[in-house]
């Protein structure tokens, strides 16, 4: 009998254990509120990411729960929402008492923070009243708040950078004493902003220039766009033709490589002449001007001595140019019976 009732018990013994964790886990997410509680509300124009459930703090101390949240309509036609949530009894609210949803972390969880004001009111808040929107401050967007920064941080140190992105977190994070830093760290970005104002203003300077020069030559880039279209479309038409011309001149220049190869030689002894000639030249470039300048003198004087009816008759058989070693007869070597 025994035997037969001992899987019954086990199973009971682990749906109750299951039970047990299930009610544990559902109390940790509720987050309740112990003892009697007072139900207040407070109007907001955004509440973007608070939930049902979420912790209310006075002063920093956890001390009731977000109830529900409402969407109301009012008279102009604008919407706001209005949150009720549970304070303990043992908490007495100040009349003047304010309301801001705030981050609990960086994942995105909000709270409902109250703020009793810095001089007691002197009254306390009755249970059931309504917290109005002029006292109440809507969460902040940090997405877009991080997205502005986004400029500021890429012209400024990394390091610097992480600096104030913790003291972001930590002040988003409920710690109100990070704000210094933050404060700091916002500070010190700015005096590296006005230290680079020069770098700044040249920039936009040389922007604003080139902008200014590309505006006015407006038809020239559109003339040189227009023509590299062109160009791109006929070499995109004509791939076969310029795979052609590239295989070709491969060749060619293989063929006029082997050329010079085998003119090496050749080449050479050229160039080793022609230095030589223009090294004698060189070396006489005096007597050789003072030759060309007394040219027409000499010249003016074969003319007056050939002339028709002259006793004397000059007959110019060769003309022999000499440089050094090297020498060239400009007439050949053929020459007249008079010169024979």
């Amino acid at each position: 009998m025994t035997a037969r009732w001992l899987p019954l018990v086990k199973v009971a013994a682990f749906c109750a254990v299951g039970v047990v964790c299930g009610l544990l886990v559902a109390n940790t997410l509720s987050v309740p509120v112990r003892g009697a509680t007072d139900g207040y509300a407070a109007v907001f124009t955004d509440v973007e990411g608070l939930h049902v459930g979420n912790p209310v703090t006075l002063s920093g101390v956890r001390v009731g729960r977000v109830a529900a949240i409402e969407v109301a309509g009012a008279a102009d036609g604008t919407r706001t929402a209005v949150v009720r949530f549970e304070v303990a009894s043992a908490h007495r609210l100040d009349g003047e008492v304010t309301a801001a949803v705030r981050y609990a972390d960086m994942l995105g969880a909000r709270y409902l923070a109250l703020t009793p004001p810095a001089v007691p009111s002197g009254r306390p808040l009755e249970p059931g009243a309504t917290i109005p929107v002029e006292r109440t401050t809507p969460p902040v967007d940090l997405t877009a708040l991080m997205n502005g920064f986004a400029p500021l941080f890429d012209a400024v140190d990394p390091g610097r950078v992480n600096t104030l992105s913790r003291a972001f977190v930590e002040t988003f994070a409920g710690r109100g004493a990070a704000v210094s830093t933050l404060l700091d760290g916002i500070a010190t970005l700015g005096t590296d902003l006005v230290d680079r104002r020069a770098v700044f203003e040249e920039l936009t300077a040389n922007t604003s220039a080139l902008l200014a020069s590309l505006d006015d030559r407006q038809p020239q880039l559109e003339e040189l766009l227009a023509g590299l279209r062109q160009l791109t479309a006929a070499t995109a038409g004509s791939d076969a033709e310029v795979a052609a011309v590239l295989d070709h001149g491969d060749r060619a220049v293989a063929a006029l490589a082997g050329t010079l190869s085998r003119s090496e030689a050749s080449i050479g002894g050229a160039v080793t002449d022609a230095t030589a000639v223009t090294g004698e030249w060189i070396a006489n470039t005096d007597p050789f001007e003072r030759f060309l300048a007394g040219m027409p003198r000499f010249a003016d004087g074969v003319n007056r001595i050939s002339r028709y009816g002259g006793f004397v008759s000059l007959y110019l058989c060769t003309f022999v140019v000499k440089a050094g070693d090297v020498e060239a007869d400009l007439f050949g070597s053929t020459h007249s019976e008079v010169c024979r």
